[in-house]
């Protein structure tokens, strides 16, 4: 934590306190040390809305965070309540059909059925899909329809062949498997329809991810290293994208306190 005196220099609201109250607090994640990350994460998020506002799209950041350390506790009726949040917020500023929408709606859905909110997160899952499908190829009709109507239309024995599945390619060109949030939530959606006795919707819709999969090269986390590297990274664009921020304003105050914030970041991370 800050020191009084380092407190008393910046001020308690001051964006490099938030900045290294988040840096501590994924360093904390890494080491498994959850709650301290939590009240870490939480005195960041109160700065942030302080700074910019409840709604502001930096607030996501923080509030992800603090979603990921409490589903790691087991919270998951308050990591469905983080994620319920920045949803609201990504929809409002970004749109409906941004990226981090699904991204956000794939997690939260992943939440409700760690709480046994099955229909809730199908509901979610399908939007995704069907958002994902939209966007490439028009609104839905009945000559145009997502991968999992096609799934369930199988499972009910109304697609009695193989015809039109193999026709769209394991449904690639009807959902446009082609990013790796579309291709969990292709996943996550299969294991939900084997958990209802859908086997053979679970099997389109799991071979549809396995062929987008080979396709896009996806796994590119993967192939970039451990979480624990990962971390690294985004700490260190944390860093810059501060340092930038602060050589930006006037000198020489601002160039004294990122000295300061240099200092304090290099102490906590030995």
């Amino acid at each position: 934590m800050l020191s009084p005196s380092e407190k008393r220099h910046l001020g308690k609201d001051h964006p490099v306190v938030e900045a290294t109250l988040n840096n501590l607090a994924m360093l904390h994640s890494e080491r498994g040390q959850y709650k301290e990350a939590e009240l870490l994460y939480r005195r960041a998020l109160e700065i942030q809305e302080k700074l910019f506002g409840k709604d502001h799209p930096d607030v996501v950041k923080h509030l992800n965070n603090l979603a990921l350390v409490c589903q790691n506790q087991g919270k998951y009726e308050e990591v469905e309540c983080y994620y319920r949040r920045a949803l609201k917020i990504d929809e409002c500023k970004l749109g409906p059909n941004d990226p981090s929408v699904a991204k956000t709606k794939n997690n939260l859905a992943s939440c409700l059925l760690k709480q046994g909110k099955y229909k809730e997160a199908e509901i979610l899952y399908k939007e995704i899909l069907t958002s994902a499908h939209e966007k490439e190829f028009g609104l839905v009709d009945a000559e145009n329809k997502p991968i999992w109507m096609h799934a369930e239309e199988r499972e009910e024995g109304e697609l009695s062949d193989n015809t039109l599945y193999q026709k769209q390619g394991c449904g690639y060109k009807a959902s446009k498997v082609d990013s790796p949030i579309i291709n969990v939530t292709l996943r996550n959606l299969a294991a939900l329809y084997r958990r209802q006795g859908k086997i053979m919707a679970a099997e389109m819709l799991e071979e549809c991810a396995t062929r987008s999969h080979k396709q896009d090269g996806s796994g590119e986390l993967n192939r970039s290293g451990s979480i624990a590297q990962l971390r690294t990274v985004l700490l260190k664009k944390s860093s810059n994208m501060l340092d930038k921020r602060l050589q930006d304003r006037k000198p020489p105050q601002m160039h004294k306190q990122l000295g300061l914030f240099k200092h304090m970041q290099q102490k906590h991370t030995k």
